[in-house]
Parts: structure tokens; sequence; C-alpha cells
């Protein structure tokens, strides 16, 4: 609602200003930076200080690093000490055992700390640069000993003392009408900033709204102050007595019928007559703030004159009154999970805006809508339309029945020969996340558990996830065995081909790795972690990780399945995986997906090639998975298998030429075909077919040479050559049992294994 307002001034006013600024900087600064930290592993104990904890470029620091042994032998510990950007230090003065990467700023420390004692050292280091934006820092010590591992930060604050520009009163200044004082104040917080009104006030706030009683000169100073100092400036304000009207209407597009409250803002001196005119032959005298009603719609100019023994003054301000819009909307009042609501509003009276409170915590703006309930249940949907004088509100409740869930993040991307295949098997058009969450204001950390003996590092892991979930108010996930097999099997490929963290060796993703599983629910999502010993490392990279937040923190997510799998002979060892459900949704629909030969590809028609599929259920008994070439309308079978190679993966290995035959020697250029597919029952019947894909032969010169003709010189003797025998076209079907594969070396798994069958 926008103010129109124009301002008639009888007498000038005058304001004069001068300025003076003062510079100062603290001596201490404890009370916002200790500049302490510590960390526990064990019998060992890590203390950094750096004092003092506040600098400015050019100002120096002493890091203090100390290590004690609280048990009876003596210890080899690993440090890492992190220090912020910006900082060089004489690397000289570090004691044997320690390195200072300088292109990283980090010191790596291998002390031998006696039994009982403690070892330590300092290190000066000066600041080259501070960040303006972001001056907070944090000095980082890691304490590691026999795989544990510890973290802790001292923050530290490295900025410059606070700018300040010009100082001004934004309005005209007379006795008793507000007046607004503004600094223009630049420089890394935390900033405070306190006024000195010159009359024995003092007021803490950035920009405050003062009036003063009396005429006469007010000397205002405003201090600025952060960690790095305080500065002071000064203006000198002159209040004058003579009279000055000003006043704005809580509302300048009323409705019809709605009480509107005129807040006057005059000032000068006392006494002030005071006079109002509200345009619709209404006027009123002597109130200060009145409240008026409008019985009809239409333009109204309002007046306001004041005037004292010294003068006169007059404002003058335009409102516009109406009636709110009629309005109504169309939507159904039954829907499903995953199916798009749709509802338009329509409105009269000339609504400018139009919103909707779908009832499940989420809004829109527009005349249309297109929204998808994420759970079932019944939700009251409300349309506002607004034309700037009055609000329409229309409700109408909706059943959502259970149905379809969408598919989550996260998306990775799997390339194969330059081809990309989404982890979102139908590839939906939108991904809905519900996190309680969009970032993290600093670094999120969790407090070590007390678990009883015998708890596995995996219920660890699912004990953290909820610990981590309860910091943001939401609810726990529930503990599912289908989501824990799959999330244990993936943990167990990873360490073993850890290329592509979301993306199985078979080329399964997470949502059919859940089908393959026969989790029953809808997909929400996948984390990975690997190289933490600890699972409360991993549950806080992933919470601070923006990739993993939003699947970790889902409102809608309701069960979780971990994996957990610690191999030596891996690169990372420890492998962590948590598989997130969600009860009420439905699992993806299974696609056949074609893997290899790509689109394009050439072969000899004598070449073995390899066609590879993905199909992420187990087939029923009879069920079969045939290869077609594809010829206009006739299909030619390569063979069928009903058994894959490992996991989800299905491989028919076959050369053209046994099944084309001399159709391909009969030409020297290629012949194309559409390489296919197909599931199919025991009668033959196509239960699923994947996507067709370009694929040429080539006659194989080495089985296709020309006889030469001879001219003889001599009687010719005819030899009858003995018949070959016939070539038979195997129809290639490999044994029900798949090949076997050298089992992998004894491992520690940790996924918890339910009592009964699920």
């Amino acid at each position: 609602m926008v103010s129109r307002q124009r301002l008639f001034v009888v007498v000038s006013l005058m304001v004069l200003v001068g300025a003076a600024s003062l510079v100062w900087r603290p001596t201490s600064s404890a009370v916002l930076y200790s500049g302490y930290a510590r960390a526990d592993t064990g019998p060992l104990t890590l203390e950094i200080t750096v004092d003092p904890p506040i600098g400015s470029p050019g100002d120096t620091l002493r890091v203090n690093a100390r290590v004690t042994n609280h048990s009876p032998q003596p210890l080899t510990p690993s440090i890492v000490i992190q220090l912020p950007s910006g900082l060089s230090g004489n690397v000289y003065a570090l004691p044997p055992g320690a390195t200072f990467n300088l292109q990283e700023s980090r010191i790596d420390w291998l002390p031998v700390v006696p039994n009982g004692a403690a070892v330590e050292f300092n290190l000066d280091v000066v600041i080259q640069s501070a960040d303006v934006l972001t001056p907070e820092r944090d000095v980082i010590g890691i304490l590691r000993h026999q795989g544990n591992e510890s973290r802790t930060a001292s923050q530290v604050w490295l900025g410059i003392p606070p700018l300040v520009g010009s100082v001004l009163a934004q309005e005209q200044a007379t006795v008793g009408r507000p007046v607004r004082l503004h600094a223009d104040i630049a420089g890394p917080g935390p900033l405070t900033v306190v006024w000195d009104l010159g009359d024995g006030r003092r007021l803490p706030i950035a920009e405050p709204e003062v009036a003063f009683p009396a005429a006469g000169n007010y000397n205002i100073s405003v201090e600025v102050s952060n960690p790095g100092g305080s500065v002071t400036r000064q203006i000198n304000l002159i209040v004058l007595p003579v009279p000055l009207a000003s006043f704005r209407p809580d509302d300048d597009t009323p409705a019809v019928g709605q009480p509107v409250t005129f807040i006057n803002r005059s000032g000068g001196q006392p006494p002030l007559n005071v006079f109002w005119d509200f345009g619709d032959g209404t006027t009123l005298v002597g109130q200060q703030e009145p409240t008026h009603t409008y019985s009809r719609g239409g333009a109204y100019r309002v007046r306001l004159t004041i005037e004292n023994g010294i003068g006169r003054s007059e404002a003058i301000q335009d409102i516009v009154v109406g009636v709110a819009p009629i309005a109504d909307m169309v939507i159904p009042d039954r829907t499903a999970v995953g199916q798009p609501l749709v509802g338009q509003a329509f409105s009269e009276d000339g609504a400018t805006r139009i919103t909707w409170d779908m009832g499940d915590g989420r809004s829109y703006e527009g005349p249309n809508v297109s929204h998808q309930y994420r759970r079932p249940g019944d939700y009251y949907v409300t349309m506002t339309a607004d034309n700037g004088h009055g609000l329409t509100q229309v409700g109408k409740w909706v059943h959502v029945d259970s149905g379809i869930s969408t598919l989550f993040l996260p998306l990775a991307t799997l390339l194969i020969g330059g081809e990309s295949v989404g982890l979102n098997v139908e590839d939906p058009a939108e991904l809905i996340l519900d996190p309680a969450v969009e970032r993290l204001d600093g670094v999120f950390t969790l407090d070590p558990i007390p678990f009883p003996n015998g708890t596995s590092l995996a219920e660890q892991l699912f004990a953290y996830l909820n610990a981590a979930r309860a910091r943001f108010e939401l609810p726990p996930l529930t503990y599912n065995y289908e989501l824990s097999s799959a999330a244990q099997d993936h943990a167990r490929d990873k360490a073993r081909f850890p290329d592509n963290p979301h993306v199985g060796t078979d080329g399964t993703t997470a949502a059919e790795r859940l089908l393959r599983s026969s989790y029953r629910g809808g997909y929400a999502g996948e984390a990975t972690a690997w190289g933490f010993s600890d699972p409360r490392l991993a549950v806080e990279f992933w919470i601070n990780s923006d990739s993993h937040r939003p699947i970790l923190l889902n409102r809608i997510t309701n069960d979780v399945g971990v994996g957990y799998l610690e191999d030596y002979a891996s690169a990372n060892v420890w492998h962590w995986t948590a598989e997130f459900g969600v009860s009420y949704g439905a699992p993806i629909r299974a696609t056949l997906r074609a893997q290899y030969p790509l689109a394009g590809h050439t072969a000899l028609d004598t070449d073995v090639v390899n066609y590879s599929w993905v199909w992420p259920l187990r087939p029923a008994s009879g069920e079969r998975f045939t290869v077609y070439l594809v010829s206009g309308e006739r299909y030619v079978s390569l063979g069928s298998i009903a058994q894959p190679v490992y996991g989800s993966l299905y491989t028919l290995s076959i050369d053209a030429r046994r099944v084309i035959g001399a159709q391909a020697t009969t030409t020297t250029r290629a012949i194309g075909y559409d390489w296919v597919v197909r599931l199919e029952s025991g009668t033959g019947q196509v239960l699923a077919e994947s996507e067709r894909r370009l694929i040429s032969f080539m006659p194989d010169p080495a089985a296709t040479l020309p006889l030469a003709t001879a001219v003889p010189t001599l009687p010719i003797v005819t030899a009858t050559p003995n018949t070959a025998p016939p070539v038979v076209s195997p129809s290639p079907v490999p044994t029900e049992v798949p090949p076997t594969s050298e089992l992998p070396p004894v491992i520690i798994t940790a996924t918890p294994r339910p009592t009964m069958a699920p």
C-alpha cells in the first residue's frame, strides 16, 4: 500500500551539522574470544591457545600447542593444526617432528610424549591479510591416536576496526517531532552502535528515532565498536521551535467501513493547535491521532494543519478507499500422494495478489497452483485474494490418498562412454526435498554418545543419525531391514570399487537397489562416506555437506537403513552408507535399462559382442531375457539368459554371424540393425523392453575371401570335395547358476540383522 504525500512547510528550518572523529582500539577481548580450545582422545589431551585472540593486519599472534599424556607409557599421537589463511610464521621455530605446509597453512606434528608429561611449542604468526566479510576464523586442532580422532577449534577474530562515514538527521528537527538518526557504517562485525544524544540519553540502537522536548543546540555522538577497535563521530543538531506538520495513515488504501488511524508526526513548540480535514466533509479539531471511517469508496485528500505562536504548517496526503475483492477458487477435493493437485482462482474488483496455503506448510502465489502432497491425509487449502483494499479468503478440504512418491536426491550421474545415465530411473520433472534448514550458521558437531558394550558401529550410526535430526526438532527415523540390506551391500561394493559413490559396479542406482532389496516404500536418498573411523564423524560430515544435509534433515523421510564395512585391504578402510525411505510412498517403476553396446556401435560380424543391461528385480520362475536384432518389422533372436552375471547386471556374449549367417557376407558394406532386450514370460509374453540402440556389422574379410578361378594348362582333374559338416547355430542359454567369482576376504560388517524375516 503505497503512501502518497505532499508536504507544505510555511516556515523554513535549519539543521547545522558538524563532525568530529575519534578512534580507539580495545586492549582486551576475552569476553567474546578466549582463544583456547581443548580436545581429548583416550589418555591424551590437546590444548591450543592463541594470544591475543584478536588482531588486525600487521599484528603478531602467538599460537601455543600443548599435548599431555595421562597414561603410564610414552605415546606418539598425530596432531594437525590448521591455521586460517593470511597468516605467516617462522617455520624454523617449530620443534622436531613438526612440519609447516605453507600453501595449506597446516602444521603436522608427530611428538613423542613421555608418560605423565606434556610437550608443547610456540609459534609466532603475523597477520598478513584479513577477510573483512568473515573475520571470525577457527584455529583447528585434530588429535589422532590408534584409529581414534578428536577435533577442536579455537575461534579468533582477524579483521579491521569499523569505518564510519557521514552522520546525519534524516528529518528536519523541531520540538517534539521524531527525528531518525543515521550513520554510514562499514566494517567487519560483530558491530555495536551507541548514540549519545547530548541530553543525558544513550541509546544502543543502530538507527534510533528520537524527539527532543526543547529547542536548542545538541551535540550528538555515535560510537561504533567491533573486536578490532572503536570509532566515534559527532554532529551538532539544532532543534527549532517552529511548527512542522507531518502525518501518515496506518493504511492508505483502506476498505469501505474500515477504521483508519492517522498517526501524527508533527512537531513544534507547545502549545499547538491541531485541525484535521478528512476530505469527505468531516473535520476535527484538537485530537492528535484521530480514527476515521469512510462510508463510500473513492479518492480522498486528507489535510492536517498545526500552528503555534511562531508559525503555521500544513501537510496533505491522498488515500483511496475501496472494497475487498470478490473471489472464488476451483480445486479438486481428492488427490493422491505424488500426483499434482491443480487449482485456479477467480476474482473481481481488481485483485492484485493471490496466495495459496496448501495446508502442509507450503504456499504459492499466483492465480494458478500445481502442488504435490508427500503424505496422505486431509489438508485445508486456503486461497487469499488481495486488491489493496481488503482480503477475501476461500478454503476447501482436500483428501490425499496414498500413492507414488516422487524420486528424491541425490542425482549423481554415471558416464558411460560419453553418455549420461541419471540416477532417477523415471526422470521425474521435479525433485522435492523438505529439509528442516536450508543452511547452517556454523560448523555442526555432535556430542559423543556413551554406548553400552557390544553396540555395533552400524547401530551407533543409526543413533547418531537420529541424534542429528533431534537437534533440528525432527522426529526419529525408523530402522528398516530391507534398507539396511541395500546399504550393507552398497558399502561392501564401494569398498572394492570406490570410483562412483552412488552408482553400483553393476550399474544400479540407489533407487534400483532398494527395489532389489524388496523395500516397499518410496526412495528418499542415499548418503555415503568413507575414511571416518567413528560414525559420529560421518554424520557430522553429512550434516555439514550442502548436498547431503537436505537428505538427512528431510521432514518427509521416516525410514532409514544403515550399512558399515571395515576393510583394511581397501583404500579408505571404513565405509558408511545410509539409505532413506518413505514408508507411505511407493517404489519407483522398474525399468529395463540397456548398458552396452552404446548406440552407433560397429563391429565385425565375427566379433563377440557383449550385450549388457540392468534389471533390478529378480526374474520369476520361467522368465528370461532375450536379445533381438531388429530390421524393420523383423526380430532376429540372438539368444536368451535368465541369470545375472553380477548383482543386477545381465550380459549375453555372441557374434552376429552365428545368427545372421551368410547375410552379412554378401556385401562389403556395414549392415545396420537396432538391438533391444526384452523380459519375457515362459509363454513368450513381453513384460518389459529396453530402448533400441543402433548397431552395425561389417563382414569379416578373413571369413569372406573370394575363391580364384584358375586357367588350366594341363588336363583338369576334377576332385569331388568331401561335404563339410553343417554349421550349427546355437542359442546360447547359460546355466541357471550364475558364474562364480572368488569370494572377498573376511570383513567386519555391522549391519544388525532381524531375528525374523521381514
